[in-house]
């Protein structure tokens, strides 16, 4: 029981967490400026993302057509701009002396900044409940009860680790608040890169000699950028916590003063909740991840067989986050092999046991990550049904009626690959 809810605890909290720490500190600094004209910009961009994450999915659901690498490239690319725009506003503001309300470019740079990380990572958490729903062939049943619930648990501590960050941000000074969240933005930047250069080698749209060597490693661990970003945000309760106790100011009351102290004191607790919730996180990322994917396991091909001209896999027979192999006698004794994987709890990935450049060697799972058995090189599971690169061949799929629906001609198509 643990496991399931782990199991959609865990990225659902990893993937909102990347857009809500920020986000908390976005608006912890508009609250210094007066005219809340900055904060302003920032709401409209939660509307914006929000929305559109919503009208997104929706079409995504209703329609094919909705390419998500294309989609999700446009949004990287602005949010990169956006990003950078918005650090540069703020250390020239900062830099001169003036304030940040007055600047309409800064409050516009916050809105895309704000909006293009709902817009990204809001997706996968709209997708998320709607496909455990879609997938599930007994709403009633407790595993489904036990994903819906592990999914809510998520939501809820990204959501009071966002409440921490931003009643503890909100206590610093404007400069300390804008160095953290800009070591926080370099992060999420940086993630942001390594995954539009991970889209455009997909599409072949960068081809350089050599770079897979450097990417792969990169890509493979991708979760260090969320280490990162929580090491970053730990510098809030370390800043909190070295502030200088306040001077008792002329004037004031010893009854006064204690009240002052008794506010600060308030104030610092948020700062240890905020350590807490940095370090619930980050065991959940390790320790629980480990655990929730502890059944791993390498499952040998399946043999499966076309009934009226196409191969039916039920859900729940893939729905586990591993990877599955099943194997096709085409019609003239080939046998393809192809495999199907749920890619962060929210989509499947369906493609060959083989891929453009490394044939049919086929893929393995290793520590609960997919893998190229001929050149070692660890598949990015969001881009599995993708082509390009050493991805898996995708295979046409539908999913109706609690099964995947695979055509046998689609399989046909390609038994030479098998020879």
């Amino acid at each position: 029981m643990l496991q399931i809810v782990l199991q959609n605890l865990i990225p659902a909290m990893q993937n909102a967490v990347m857009a809500v720490i920020p986000l908390a500190m976005l608006l912890a600094l508009a609250s210094k400026e007066q005219q809340g004209k900055i904060k302003k910009w920032i709401w409209r961009g939660i509307v914006w993302g929000l929305l559109g994450a919503a009208f997104i999915a929706t079409a995504k659901l209703g329609s094919k057509a909705v390419k998500r690498e294309v989609f999700e490239g446009m949004v990287l690319v602005a949010g990169l701009f956006g990003e950078t725009l918005l650090l540069g506003l703020f250390f020239w503001n900062i830099r001169r002396g003036l304030s940040l309300g007055k600047d309409k470019l800064l409050g516009g740079a916050a809105c895309l900044v704000v909006a293009t990380l709902l817009l990204y990572h809001g997706l996968e958490v709209i997708l998320f409940p709607i496909n455990l729903f879609v997938s599930a062939t007994d709403p009633a049943s407790m595993d489904f009860l036990l994903q819906i619930s592990g999914f809510l648990l998520g939501l809820f501590l990204t959501w009071l680790t966002g409440l921490a960050v931003f009643q503890a941000a909100k206590v610093l000074m404007p400069k300390k608040i804008t160095s953290i969240l800009a070591l926080q933005l370099a992060v999420i930047m940086t993630k942001q890169l390594v995954i539009l250069i991970q889209i455009m080698m997909a599409r072949k749209l960068l081809v350089i000699k050599g770079i897979m060597s450097i990417m792969g490693p990169i890509i493979n661990h991708q979760a260090w950028f969320l280490y990162v970003l929580l090491a970053a945000t730990l510098l809030l309760p370390v800043a909190l916590f070295l502030q200088r106790k306040p001077e008792r100011e002329e004037g004031l009351n010893p009854a006064q003063y204690r009240k002052i102290l008794i506010g600060l004191r308030k104030k610092l607790r948020w700062g240890a909740v905020v350590t807490l919730s940095l370090l619930v996180v980050f065991l959940f990322s390790t320790a629980g991840k480990s655990y929730a994917d502890e059944k791993a396991e390498i499952v040998p091909a399946v043999p499966v067989v076309a009934e009226q001209g196409q191969v039916l896999i039920p859900l729940e027979q893939v729905s586990d986050g591993h990877l599955h192999r099943f194997s096709y006698q085409s019609s003239t004794g080939e046998i393809v092999r192809f495999i199907v994987i749920k890619k962060s709890g929210s989509a499947y990935g369906v493609g060959f046991d083989a891929c453009e450049i490394c044939g049919a060697t086929g893929y393995f799972e290793r520590d609960n990550q997919v893998v190229c058995a001929l050149c070692d090189v660890v598949m990015n599971t969001a881009t599995i049904g993708f082509k390009g690169g050493c991805n898996p061949i995708p295979v046409e799929y539908k999913v109706a009626e609690g099964k995947i629906m695979v055509e046998a001609a689609g399989l046909e198509k390609e038994k030479d690959r098998f020879k």
